[in-house]
């Protein structure tokens, strides 16, 4: 039997699945999520988050982390194995599906524009919203432009520079993996706004110059923004996430270096949605990353 408060959430044990989760739980709902590791399953259910061992490759664990949910949050690992992704996605919706679950939640964790791009991170996703819509599950797309916490890569801020991979004089309107759980969690609990397809930034768009200027001013610094090399970017990032996934993720920054005007802006954030969910201001994020430790002053 479902529970009317109980959601799978994908990805708890991650950054963007545990801002979910903890929103989830501080409103009084109930979370299920599907986990490989053992040690981690224990942690989370000491958080009050039932676990079920398996993963995305594995078509029965994902039946069982289906069982007695009413609602579901989807977001994909990062990963350039596209046919792999194709087959996580695919099991993952079969599975919702076959559960006759209320309402699918997809975080594509990347903007898909309408016209068809040469970009395989943004393919695969446009191939994952197309697989949910023609599913029959009632759902909700959360679309983010670029996470805030990206600057908290090594190297990205160093030497009083900020640098990272988009051009220096066009604006972008960031957004706070904290506030796209509020996206989230705002679809999940408002099911009769199903069908709708949902632009998810920030509540400023900000040149390189102006990051830079309010970095300073958190920081009590002067800090100065670098457009990164896309080249260079993925040079830095390989070490940590391999050559296939950091090769995939320069495609996307080329992409976004030729197209940033087209990025969705704050504005194009559906007015009912921005009423619920007014957005985190760079320097509140900064200051807030301050006070956890992540950057120094």
């Amino acid at each position: 039997m479902k529970e009317a408060n109980k959601i799978l959430v994908y990805g708890a044990a991650g950054v963007q699945g545990g801002a979910v989760v903890k929103q989830l739980l501080k409103e009084g709902y109930s979370v299920q999520t599907i986990i490989r590791n053992q040690d981690k399953a224990k942690q989370l259910n000491e958080q009050g988050i039932d676990t079920v061992i398996g993963d995305l490759a594995d078509p029965n664990s994902l039946v069982e982390a289906n069982k007695g949910v009413s609602k579901v949050f989807l977001q994909i690992p990062v990963d350039f194995d596209l046919e792999k992704v194709r087959l996580y996605f695919h099991q993952a919706v079969e599975a919702a599906k076959s559960a006759n679950v209320e309402l699918l939640v997809v975080n594509t964790s990347v903007y898909v524009p309408d016209q068809i791009t040469d970009t395989a991170a943004i393919e695969i996703k446009r191939e994952l919203i197309n697989y949910v819509k023609q599913s029959g599950i009632p759902y909700i797309v959360l679309q983010p432009t670029l996470y805030l916490e990206n600057f908290y890569i090594p190297g990205v801020l160093a030497n009083n520079v900020l640098a990272y991979p988009v051009p220096a004089d066009e604006s972008i309107s960031w957004v706070s993996m904290e506030d796209l759980a509020s996206f989230a969690v705002y679809a999940l609990t408002h099911p009769e706004l199903a069908g709708q397809t949902i632009q998810v930034c920030g509540p400023e768009a900000l040149t390189g110059k102006q990051l830079a200027e309010r970095f300073s001013q958190s920081l009590k610094k002067e800090v100065h923004f670098y457009s990164l090399p896309v080249e260079a970017f993925e040079a830095a990032i390989s070490p940590l996430l391999g050559k296939e996934t950091a090769a995939g993720l320069a495609g996307l920054y080329h992409w976004i270096a030729a197209n940033t005007l087209s990025l969705p802006q704050p504005e194009h954030v559906d007015p009912v949605w921005r009423s619920a969910i007014h957005g985190t201001a760079l320097t509140t994020w900064v200051d807030r990353a301050i006070a956890q430790g992540f950057f120094s002053e």
